[in-house]
């Protein structure tokens, strides 16, 4: 018996040593279950982080190959229609008969040109009739039309300065007067000067190229004195300069935006430093654009070139502009078409809150078309009538789908924007001379990036403060529908021989062409 109850004691431990082997086995088990399961949490989420950034990075090399490659318009078209191929007849298009004759509506735009008559007379031979051998009597000429361009050509004028003297004293000389030189010393006439700054400025002519122009007319003018002579008339024309800043700034609205500058410096990197050319756009009482420069690409010229002005400051929502609204005497209006631009670019990603944000702007747009030019009353009922719901809509789209998106996600930039700016986006709607966007100023710079391409860089602070000053001119004179050309031809032969109380009649927005020889 006591055999028995020792083997079913020892059977007992044996069976309880098991049962405990098993239980550490099976919270081992669990432990380790529990660690896979936490392991695939920590890797669905890594791998979600991972897709994410992955979605970035696609959208990023999607966007750089369209704008290496693909169309530059920001053009929406929420109804794509399909392409008809178009029909063929057995009939030619009047396009097609004869593609090198041209459009008639280019002599339309002629009409303000001279008319040269240029005659052909019937040569002897043919003016005797075949059958009666009579000579033909003259009947009427036949009139066609052709545009021929004369090229521009230089010559010298010969100043003769007439002297007279008193016969009978023989002491009393006069000798007349001659007008004062756009450059004291320089050969170079008033309308010279002004077509190399206009070639140059905005023609997109680099010095270099107008050398070799200057060299099929046989005559040598190296791009270092051009550089000279713009840099003399720009001193020249310094004072008009002040005075033109001053009407500007008496505008109620100012639009802004810039873009940089290379500056040669031998004491920085590579021999450049970059600055920027900031353009500045007057109201519509005050047609004036004028041109800034900055040495480096901070805000402080920004600041002090709109130091004494009081009223609104239209531009994109650079942190450097900032600081010009914490006194409140400049009111921020902020750009639309920055807004819309960020979602356009967004055309990788989520396509629903996109296309329709996009719609919204494109309505908004249309509503911008139809009332341009009316008056100002009009455009702030037109405004609150149909705008104002389509903007409350678009905030209603966009903040409903900010909960939708990561923070990295494409389109989050986009709504972060367009809410962080909400007020200054937004300021159109109660104030009808501020336009939806600032693309006037974008369109304004624009010339001076084209000029950047070809001229590369400036070659010191005072090349780029003249480059500055000779844009203001040209685009202020091209904004009032003067020939910039013409203006500095005017302006460059009087300016010397006036005083500073009558500079006033010389700026572009007050110039007119002189009348007569």
């Amino acid at each position: 018996m006591e055999d028995e109850i020792s083997r079913l004691q020892e059977k007992y431990f044996e069976a309880l040593a098991e049962i405990q082997r098993l239980t550490k086995l099976i919270e081992d088990l669990q432990r380790q279950l529990q660690q896979s399961l936490d392991g695939n949490d920590e890797q669905r989420a890594m791998l979600k982080d991972l897709q994410a950034k992955l979605d970035v990075l696609i959208a990023q090399s999607k966007k750089r190959n369209k704008r290496d490659y693909g169309n530059k318009t920001e053009k929406h078209n929420p109804r794509p229609a399909h392409t008809q191929p178009k029909p063929k007849t057995g009939v030619a298009d009047e396009s097609e008969k004869n593609p090198f004759t041209g459009i008639k509506h280019i002599l339309k735009n002629a009409k303000n040109l001279s008319h040269e008559p240029v005659s052909h007379f019937v040569k002897p031979d043919a003016s005797v009739c075949p059958d009666c051998s009579v000579e033909t009597v003259f009947v009427s000429n036949l009139l066609t039309y052709q545009l021929e361009m004369v090229s521009a050509s230089l010559k010298v004028l010969d100043h003769l300065q007439e002297t007279r003297a008193c016969p009978r004293c023989k002491q009393h000389i006069t000798t007349a007067e001659k007008p004062c030189a756009p450059i004291p010393g320089s050969y170079a006439g008033p309308r010279l000067l002004g077509e190399i700054i206009v070639g140059k400025l905005d023609d997109g002519l680099p010095n270099n190229r107008q050398e070799k122009i200057f060299a099929r007319h046989n005559v040598d003018i190296p791009r270092s004195t051009q550089s000279d002579w713009m840099q003399a008339t720009a001193d020249t024309l310094s004072l008009l300069y002040d005075l033109m800043k001053q009407d500007m700034l008496a505008s109620a609205i100012i639009k802004t935006d810039d873009s940089s500058i290379k500056i040669q410096d031998r004491s920085h990197k590579n021999n450049i430093r970059k600055g920027k050319i900031t353009t500045y756009i007057g109201d519509s009482t005050h047609p004036v654009n004028m041109f800034d420069f900055s040495p480096d690409l901070s805000f402080e010229k920004n600041q002090a070139f709109l130091a004494d002005f009081t009223g609104i400051v239209q531009a994109d929502a650079a942190g450097g502009f900032d600081a010009l609204y914490q006194d409140g005497r400049r009111i921020e209006a902020g750009c639309n078409a920055h807004s819309r631009r960020k979602y356009f670019e967004a055309e990788f990603t989520e396509q629903n809150v996109r296309s329709t944000v996009l719609d919204v702007y494109g309505q908004l747009y249309q509503i911008e078309r139809d009332i341009k030019n009316k008056p100002s009353a009009f455009r702030l009922a037109m405004r609150r009538r149909n705008s104002k719901p389509l903007i409350k809509q678009l905030r209603k789209i966009i903040v409903s789908a900010k909960d939708k998106f990561n923070p990295t996600h494409e389109l989050m930039k986009a709504i972060n924007y367009t809410l962080k700016h909400w007020r200054a986006l937004t300021r159109f709607l109660k104030n009808p001379d501020i336009a939806i966007d600032n693309n006037e100023a974008e369109r304004a710079i624009k010339c001076w990036v084209l000029v950047r391409k070809n001229s590369l860089f400036a070659g010191s602070d005072a090349g780029a403060k003249a480059i500055a000053i000779h844009l203001s001119f040209i685009g202020t004179a091209k904004r009032n529908g003067i020939n910039p050309v013409d203006w500095y031809a005017d302006v460059l032969a009087r300016i010397n021989g006036m005083k500073t109380t009558e500079l006033q009649q010389l700026l572009p927005q007050n110039w007119s062409p002189p009348q007569g020889p």
